[in-house]
């Protein structure tokens, strides 16, 4: 009997060594599988980030294209002031030599 009893034993002890290599072997490649869901999403990830980076500096270069248009239209309407802020006082400076050939 104590011979039968060690035999089961070690049937016994052997069955959970079996299930316990068949465990580690699922559980090996369940974190494989889970590792390639993660790089895979990862991947997935930098793709939509680098998309929206995209349009980020998409959306800032028209701002400053915006930005130079604005600024090109103002110093034309500036260099438009200046002439005629010039053709003024070409005016009237010559407004003044005539009124000063006047008096004399």
């Amino acid at each position: 009997m104590g011979e039968e009893n060690k035999e089961n034993e070690t049937e016994k002890v052997k069955n959970l060594e079996e299930k316990v290599n068949v465990l580690s072997k699922r559980i090996l490649e369940l974190e494989r599988r889970v590792d390639a869901k993660l790089k895979e999403n990862e991947k997935k990830l930098d793709e939509k980030t680098d998309k929206i980076m995209r349009k980020e500096v998409i959306l800032l270069i028209g701002m400053h294209l915006k930005t130079i248009d604005d600024l090109k239209r103002i110093l034309k309407l500036i260099n438009t002031n200046i002439i005629v802020l010039g053709i003024l006082i070409t005016i009237l400076y010559i407004f003044l030599i005539i009124a000063i050939l006047k008096v004399i």
